[in-house]
């Protein structure tokens, strides 16, 4: 493996990571969100039912803000009152209150007709490779 080779990808793949985390983030922002409630949000849109522990997992975000950000959606009304789970009183089930349906398909909406746009200008052979090129280097991330 050449060294400087690889310093040299690393970086490149660095700056089109923090490209599109800026792009994200800064829409979250123009929409009131931080990234973080963004990324809690999509997650209960996507799933439409999922526990604190699955939104933690998934957006390997610390217990403490997800649940800050869960208590922020209820006193907004974006989400139910969090119930216990049949499989496991300790975890508590979220889904969205009609309101926070409505607002999450509209903030989500936007983000995804900008993401199909660029998914459609690369074409499908690229998308293809693009989803198992970053399958691939994820799986590749833990391995020694």
């Amino acid at each position: 493996m050449d060294e400087l080779k690889m310093e040299e990808y690393h970086e490149k793949m660095w700056q089109v990571h923090l490209s599109i985390s800026d792009f994200f983030s800064e829409y979250a922002t123009s929409v009131g969100l931080t990234f973080a409630a963004f990324k809690v949000l999509g997650i209960i849109y996507k799933k439409k039912s999922c526990t604190q522990k699955e939104i933690i997992q998934l957006t390997y975000l610390p217990k403490q803000t997800v649940n800050a950000i869960i208590n922020n959606f209820n006193k907004q009304g974006i989400i139910s009152e969090p119930t216990e789970a049949q499989n496991d009183k300790r975890n508590k089930v979220i889904t969205f209150t009609q309101k926070g349906k409505e607002y999450a398909e509209e903030v989500i909406s936007k983000i995804k007709k900008s993401t199909y746009r660029a998914l459609d200008n690369i074409g499908e052979e690229n998308r293809n490779a693009l989803i198992e090129s970053l399958t691939m280097f994820r799986q590749n991330l833990y391995l020694e």
